[in-house]
């Protein structure tokens, strides 16, 4: 069933009204009322006029309705009067807008439009209406991610990675020097590893830990990591608004989780590439725009409400 055409609260701007007409938003804005200009025309309106103004042409009032306050006192005990002057700091309350069924303004920051005209501009929403993130905002916030969590990383792990740094340097040129010399480069594979996993193990793990302390942490605080939060986007739930609980921040990096432990098994470490290929790739063809770890734990990345 089409809604009804009218002026209703301007999804954009809630200091205008915008004309909807039955389908989609119009280009058509005007200023809202305010209550004392409102006020004003109710008075002009009771005004008798002047017996010294000549007639003029009777414009057309609409449908008056009784205001929610009144200046008037009660007569002989009866209720009292309403649609008079109101009392000093006294006004009605703000009419509400939009047409039948226009969903209220929701929780956790994010903008909403009618499913009308979410399907007219063929805009993907939530089920209650909120836009989701594209897949640039997307990918570049994860860039911003990335490069804030190397920079925490880097920092925690400057020990193991200074000390690595040193070890590399001085067999480098130990392999250097016997070459020169016209000696043996040949060098045990097995000493090798085991060295270098001595460094790099420890690294490891602290990158891990920061990417899942620093993705939940985020996630459960302001419900968007800082790459979000500068391109203007959020995670929640894709059934209902609000920030992802603990259980739902830890559902979406099973994924990173998974891979990174498929990572160190011997013979089939290369699969956890092509699984976070996928795992990035995949909003692209989704039609909820969802990738694995948004599937796994029921989340979208939608847009953020702007800030006035």
């Amino acid at each position: 069933m089409s809604q009804r055409a009218g002026w209703y609260d301007d999804p954009e701007n809630p200091e205008n009204l915008r004309y909807f007409d039955g389908v989609v938003w119009t280009s058509h804005t005007t200023p809202r009322t305010s209550p004392s200009a409102a006020q004003s025309t109710i008075g002009l309106a009771q005004q008798p006029p002047s017996s010294q103004q000549a007639p003029t042409q009777q414009v057309p009032q609409a449908p008056t309705q009784q205001l929610p306050y009144g200046g008037g006192q009660p007569q002989d005990g009866g209720p009292p009067q309403y649609g008079g002057p109101p009392q000093y700091g006294q006004y009605p309350p703000a009419p509400q807008y939009g047409p039948p069924g226009y969903p209220p303004a929701p929780q956790g920051g994010y903008n909403t439009m009618p499913p009308a005209y979410a399907t007219a501009l063929g805009v993907k929403t939530t089920p209650d209406g909120v836009p989701l993130a594209t897949y640039g905002q997307r990918v570049g916030a994860w860039v911003i991610d990335f490069v804030i969590q190397l920079v925490i990383t880097t920092i925690a792990s400057w020990y193991w990675l200074a000390q690595f740094i040193a070890w590399y340097s001085n067999w480098f040129d130990e392999v250097l020097n016997q070459a020169e010399a016209g000696g043996s480069t040949t060098f045990d594979q097995t000493t090798l590893s085991s060295e270098i996993s001595g460094y790099v193990l420890p690294i490891s793990l602290i990158s891990f830990a920061v990417t899942i302390i620093y993705q939940v942490a985020f996630l459960t605080w302001k419900g968007a990591t800082p790459g979000k939060l500068a391109l203007g986007i959020a995670v929640r739930l894709r059934e209902r608004p609000g920030n992802p609980t603990l259980v739902v921040a830890l559902k979406r990096q099973l994924i990173y989780i998974g891979t990174s432990l498929l990572s160190l098994v011997p013979g089939i470490g290369a699969a956890s590439v092509i699984i976070k290929l996928l795992n990035l790739l995949w909003p692209l063809w989704d039609d909820k725009r969802q990738a694995l770890h948004d599937k796994i734990a029921a989340t979208n990345v939608v847009v953020r409400r702007r800030e006035r």
